[in-house]
């Protein structure tokens, strides 16, 4: 509750099922933690001082009470379930759980040891479940407060039977050990989150069953192919708006730096005109890696039989390109894996990769984030990105540029709308036929209708206003007074947003269609409100629409020639063949 832009979403859904004839009950934490993801969010770490993190639980009291006030829910805390003698128990077998360097601690059939490893893994960039001395007492309190948790809930579910629990973020542990607790009941679970278009994200939520598909995307299990799933214009432009956030670099979820248009990668590095230019994007591993540790990834989307690792895919890709002078390979760390605007953490696979990275060959260059460079400065001269799951392919598709990925299994985005396969020779015989196949429109359809068919299929809107709470108020007056508002009456502010929880009613009864008929996701119970529309109509005006905004965006203020060779003449030739046509 302490969270304010993802309490009003979930709390506008909340109150909107119940005009579908949902009966909602709110269970809160009630102060049952000493350290929660709100707290993190803060930038506390579990050794904070009390005064801090009772700050925290005040804000999520105050929130919890706004809540169930404005919009009438019953709610009650999971504090209210722990007495002193439980908290000791549980004080004892997390220490005990420590001194014996155990990550397998198992209480009420539920393996609370391995789910408390999820944010620890995160937190400190982990790639392995080595803990220094340190660590293991940081785990401690980790699993200290999954174990409360997990013992509250269980005596919450003594008195109350529900028939579904939606939980935002159960891959939490605080959260995952009692949504573990209540699949072993037999009781549904549904998994919430903000969705995933930048420019609205705070408006819209995505929800699927956790208990089915934990962190895998299910839209991969209803996408099909590319051409059953055409956009629209509307839908291309809230593709094009969450682009414009990403080109911006401000958001917190974007690493890469504001695109500047000021800098030739290609003359900048002294990259051969006739060399073709494949940029491999990283990706920080720990965050794959901590999914698969709590069961919500399967091993198959973390370890490839292809290469086994993203630093064996780095090293033969190397080998190979040392041995073809005719291409030019840039290897794109990724930020997170160094500190950033986000977090002061350098990752364990930072180590590895400086020590392979070291002096990669003539025809190779490692971009590292201390350069500051943005990925866009990279997309104008690529003729291909390789990577194993990173959502950079996403940003190359939707311009045009070919996209090869290893292992079909790795990337949470379908094998039908980029070059990819089963095995190391699929792997290069994909690159040669991508740098040979080069820029497309195609590429662009397929990135459009892929962000497309999430943004808009497999998402809920719940609000028209709140998506754009996270940039703030853009003019003056109202800046000051929104900050204001926040500071001195905070309790005021959150009840003003939950009133407009009128804006969720229209997409609510498919998440309530969800509970009713045992859906696994939206698409599905999208489909059964709606009904199946028409998928033969021409997308390719909208997409060609859609790059012609992005062309814009991008060049608008560029110092790049528009007769240089690159992606800029690529989206001009193309739209000015649709004029002239």
């Amino acid at each position: 509750m302490a969270l304010y832009p993802h309490v009003i979403p979930e709390a506008l859904l909340a109150r909107a099922l119940t005009e579908q004839g949902q009966r909602v009950r709110y269970l809160v934490c009630g102060e049952s933690q000493t350290y929660c993801s709100a707290m993190t969010a803060r930038r506390l770490i579990p050794t904070s001082p009390e005064e801090q993190t009772k700050l925290v639980c005040r804000s999520c009291r105050i929130a919890a009470q706004v809540v169930s006030r404005t919009h009438g829910f019953p709610m009650e805390r999971l504090g209210d379930y722990l007495t002193q003698d439980d908290i000791s128990i549980l004080n004892s077998m997390a220490a005990s759980a420590s001194e014996q360097k155990s990550l397998d601690t198992e209480y009420l059939g539920v393996n609370v040891g391995r789910l408390s490893l999820y944010e620890f893994t995160l937190f400190h960039k982990k790639m392995s479940t080595d803990l220094s001395v340190k660590q293991w007492e940081e785990y401690r309190v980790y699993l200290f407060n999954a174990l409360r948790s997990l013992h509250a809930f269980s005596k919450y579910l003594e008195s109350h039977h529900p028939s579904t629990i939606i939980c935002f973020s159960p891959q939490y542990s605080n959260n995952n050990s009692c949504m573990q607790y209540a699949i072993n009941k037999g009781i549904r679970v549904l998994f919430i989150e903000s969705g995933v278009n930048i420019s609205h994200r705070l408006g819209t939520l995505r929800v699927w069953d956790w208990g089915v598909h934990g962190l895998v995307n299910p839209a991969l299990t209803y996408w099909k192919r590319s051409e059953d799933n055409p956009t629209t214009l509307r839908a291309v432009s809230g593709v094009v708006n969450h682009f414009e956030k990403l080109l911006s670099g401000q958001h917190f979820a974007v690493f890469s730096q504001p695109y500047s248009g000021a800098k030739s990668i290609r003359e900048f590095w002294n990259i051969g005109q006739n060399q073709k230019i494949l940029l491999m994007t990283l990706s920080s591993y720990d965050e794959a890696y901590s999914a698969f540790l709590i069961g919500a990834f399967p091993e198959k989307k973390v370890f490839s039989d292809v290469f086994h690792t993203q630093l064996e895919w780095i090293k033969s890709t190397i080998d190979w390109v040392k041995a073809r002078p005719d291409v030019f390979l840039v290897i794109r760390v990724h930020p997170r894996d160094f500190p950033n605007k986000r977090e002061n953490m350098r990752s364990e696979q930072s180590h590895v990769l400086e020590s392979v990275l070291e002096s990669p060959g003539p025809n190779i260059r490692v971009n590292w984030p201390s350069e500051n460079i943005s990925l866009y400065e990279f997309l104008e001269d690529t003729d291909v990105l390789l990577t194993g799951w990173s959502v950079t392919a996403m940003e190359a598709l939707i311009l045009g540029i070919p996209v090869v990925t290893y292992d079909s299994r790795l990337p949470s985005y379908p094998d039908d709308i980029h070059y990819t396969g089963r095995s190391q020779k699929e792997y290069y015989s994909n690159i040669d036929k991508a740098l040979n196949d080069g820029w497309s429109l195609q590429n662009s359809i397929n990135g459009f209708r892929w962000l497309s068919y999430n943004f808009m299929t497999c998402s809920i809107v719940v609000s028209k206003t709140f998506g754009k709470f996270e940039f703030g108020p853009r003019r003056g007056v109202r800046r000051l007074w929104q900050g204001v508002k926040n500071r001195l009456f905070p309790a005021a502010a959150l009840a003003l947003d939950l009133l407009r929880w009128r804006g969720a009613v229209s997409d609510a009864c498919i998440v309530s269609t969800m509970i009713e008929r045992q859906y696994d996701a939206i698409p599905p119970a999208r489909q059964a409100v709606e009904g199946g529309g028409s998928v033969s109509h021409d997308d390719r005006a909208a997409v060609i629409y859609g790059l012609k905004m992005l062309h814009k965006i991008l060049y608008a203020d560029s110092q790049i020639p528009l007769e240089k060779p690159g992606l800029s003449r690529n989206i001009l030739s193309v739209i000015n063949r649709e004029i002239q046509s």
